[in-house]
């Protein structure tokens, strides 16, 4: 079963759904309405999704995520964003996942991703038993903090997402050192997108080899694909299923099956095909 961990849903109403005043990027050329994303998912042989709020469509206003994944349930799940650094943090998560149904949250703040300032959000997210996903930024320092962050909460799972931004970091072999040292934690998964996976193509020899380092620190059963439809939709959604798949093709059938679906069902159980009875 594959399951897709990393899809945006945008509605093409923005009277109904408006974007947020600071909204920037794609998601002001393109829409992708979770009817769509799901006939999409259906051509594409994908299962399950889990819908991410993009970062710079919505700001914290998680509703059109979460009311798709409800709509979906239980083929989908909404991972919202929210800033740790506000003082009401914990107590949105509360609320955005027992009355909307959120099982997820993306970090998103100007603040470090160490700062104890969000150690109430990530108190709450164990309580609460929701994943954790933060970006990397491509950059070591970063995670190595997020390390420190993920150390002092251990029994929180932690998934950097878009590969940690490894392809975009300027010492990708320092990089490549952060992330083995960040796969030590038991806790720590690390999710591998479209973004990632198109570029890993044209590297050369020897960055495939660091690039290949990083998943097998973490093992293929803590790795996950997603897509980032329709941020990246260069060769539609099929397209993009094919692209990990080729780009994966060193691993053996198992290891692909681990990153392609499995890894993501342990995190979200919930997960089940439309057509399961």
């Amino acid at each position: 079963m594959i399951i897709d961990t990393h899809t945006h849903v945008v509605n093409s109403d923005r009277m109904k759904h408006p974007l947020d005043p600071n909204a920037r990027g794609w998601s002001l050329e393109v829409s992708n309405n979770v009817e769509d994303l799901r006939v999409e998912m259906d051509n594409a042989g994908v299962a399950c999704a889990t819908l991410v709020q993009p970062a710079t469509t919505y700001g914290v206003d998680n509703s059109y995520q979460c009311d798709s994944a409800n709509l979906f349930s239980p083929s989908t799940v909404a991972v919202g964003i929210l800033d740790p650094a506000a003082p009401d943090a914990a107590d949105k998560l509360s609320y955005w996942v027992k009355e909307r149904g959120m099982h997820g949250v993306r970090l998103l703040s100007e603040s470090e991703p160490d700062d104890s300032v969000g150690d109430s959000l990530w108190k709450r997210a164990e309580q609460l038993e929701i994943p954790i996903s933060i970006a990397g930024g491509g950059n070591p320092q970063k995670v190595d903090r997020i390390r420190t962050m993920a150390a002092r909460h251990p029994n929180v799972i932690v998934a950097p997402d878009h590969f940690a931004g490894w392809n975009g970091a300027e010492d990708k072999a320092a990089m490549t050192t952060a992330l083995e040292e960040l796969a030590k934690l038991p806790n720590v998964y690390l999710r591998i997108s479209s973004t990632s996976l198109g570029p890993y193509m044209e590297l050369a020899a020897a960055e495939k080899d660091l690039f290949n380092r990083v998943i097998d620190a973490f093992t293929p059963r803590r790795v996950m694909w997603g897509s980032n439809f329709p941020g990246t939709r260069d060769g539609g959604y099929s397209g993009l299923v094919q692209l990990a798949q080729t780009a994966l093709s060193w691993l053996s059938e198992d290891d692909r099956n681990w990153i392609m679906g499995q890894t993501a069902a342990k995190l979200w159980p919930m997960l089940k095909a439309s057509n399961a009875s």
